[in-house]
This record gives structure tokens, C-alpha cells and sequence, in this order.
């Protein structure tokens, strides 16, 4: 079987991007920089914080017109069902180990397209970085794809803005990709968390002093596993058709 025909594009996927857009040039004054960081074709796990809805949108609807976001099962229960399948999400059970959205995540990269995940798990009260989950580590380790983190500040303001009818000013940085160093064995659990940890770290590096939240202690951050990524590395790529267990 054609690995690419395993995630298929919707119809609706590309309708949707164009709406955003179309919304965002009449709410948002979008700052987006490092565009040019972004790989145009093959597979991407893309990292982002999460302090808004608008959040994940973003990304999707303009680095990418192959990004499958990963979200909270609780919008697939919700009205809203029917949009999210038809976009191309697919649902995550937070706080457990959910077998089958890591299936899901590593058939989207198999296809050779973008996934994107917020590693808090939820939107951040404060504005500041959460603890993130070790899924995107995990992922990131596993598929052996380049990681592309992506920090955005702003959409906080967006109501108090609207209502003065302005703009609300948007600010997006995209890191150059990263990729996790290969290793002759099993990644361990210790490993995939510091993983986890230098991802998160690397987009505390690109927010401001007062959304760094848990990973503020920024000049403690010295990588180990996470090295710049090079397109000649493509042909590396080990995306597995099965999740395997975390070894200790």
C-alpha cells in the first residue's frame, strides 16, 4: 500500500485555511517571523504553546496546507464533531497514554505530512509554558522527523481588543527544525522526557520573559538530544507503524 494515500486531504481541509484567512485579515495583525524555516514538503511534527484557541489555528491555516492538528477529545463530543473530522483532526485523550492518537500522529507523519501538537495538553490560564506531557517527545524520538517549534503570544487580548474595534496584534516565531539525534538502542523514559523538555525550552527561547511560565530558567538550557535539522536527513526518517512501549 502507498504510504501517502494513508491520510487523505478532505476537501474541506483547504476550504477551512481559506476561511481563516479571510477572518484573520479582518481580526488579527498578524507578526509572523522564520516563515522561511519551515519545510514545504515531507513529514513535520510541529510544537506549539497553547494560551488561546486561536493558537493552533495559525499555524495551520498558513505555514502548511497539510497540517493535521492533534486535539482534546472533548471537542469531538461536543457540536463542533463534525468540523474537527472533517478538517482532519483527530482526538487525544489528555493525561493518559492514548494508544491510538499515537497511531493516528505516526500515520499522518507516514504520509508524509505535517502533525501539530501542543505538549501542555491545555490551554495555559496564565499565559506562561506548562509542564509539558512526553507525547511530542516520544513522537519526535520514535519517528525520527524534523520538529519544527512554533511560539505565539497575543491572542489573550483578542476580545478587549475587538471590542475597541482594532486589530488584535498576533506574534508568531518559528524556530528553524530541529531533529532528535539518533541512538543505537531504545530511547528510555528519562531520555524521552529531557527530549520533551529541550523542545519546550527551545520555544520558552522564542516568548517573551513573562510566557516562559515552567521553562523561565532558560539559560540553564543546553541540548543533548536535539540537533539542527538538515534536509539531507529526509531519507532518515523512521516513522513506525507501531507504538512501542517506553523502556525504564
Amino acid at each position: 500500500m502507498n504510504l501517502r494515500d494513508e491520510r487523505v486531504i478532505a476537501a474541506f481541509h483547504p476550504f477551512a485555511n481559506w476561511v481563516l484567512r479571510q477572518w484573520y485579515r479582518l481580526i488579527l495583525e498578524l507578526d509572523v517571523q522564520g516563515r522561511e524555516n519551515v519545510p514545504r514538503t515531507g513529514p513535520l511534527l510541529i510544537i506549539i504553546n497553547h494560551t488561546h484557541f486561536l493558537d493552533p489555528l495559525i499555524p495551520t491555516a498558513y505555514l502548511r496546507p497539510d497540517i493535521f492538528p492533534m486535539a482534546k477529545h472533548e471537542v469531538f463530543e461536543g457540536k463542533w464533531k463534525w468540523m474537527f473530522d472533517a478538517y482532519g483532526s483527530f482526538p487525544v485523550r489528555r493525561g493518559e497514554a492514548d494508544m491510538q492518537a499515537f497511531k493516528n500522529a505516526f500515520k499522518v507523519l507516514r504520509a508524509g505530512h505535517a502533525l501539530l501538537m501542543a505538549p501542555e495538553g491545555t490551554r495555559a490560564k496564565t499565559g506562561g509554558l506548562q509542564k509539558a506531557h512526553e507525547g511530542a517527545g516520544l513522537i519526535a524520538a520514535r519517528a525520527g522527523v524534523p520538529v519544527l517549534p512554533v511560539a505565539l503570544w497575543g491572542g489573550r487580548s483578542l476580545v478587549p481588543t475587538l471590542k475597541k474595534f482594532r486589530r488584535n496584534p498576533i506574534h508568531v516565531r518559528i524556530h528553524a527544525p530541529l531533529i532528535v539525534k539518533p541512538l543505537d538502542r531504545k530511547i528510555s523514559r528519562e531520555e524521552i522526557s529531557i527530549v520533551t523538555d529541550e523542545i519546550m525550552y527551545t520555544l520558552a527561547t522564542m516568548l517573551p520573559e513573562e510566557y516562559r511560565g515552567a521553562y523561565s530558567d532558560i539559560e540553564k538550557f543546553a541540548p543533548r538530544y536535539l540537533l539542527p535539522y538538515h534536509a539531507s536527513q529526509v531519507g532518515n526518517a523512521n516513522v513506525r507503524n507501531e507504538v512501542m512501549p517506553l523502556t525504564n
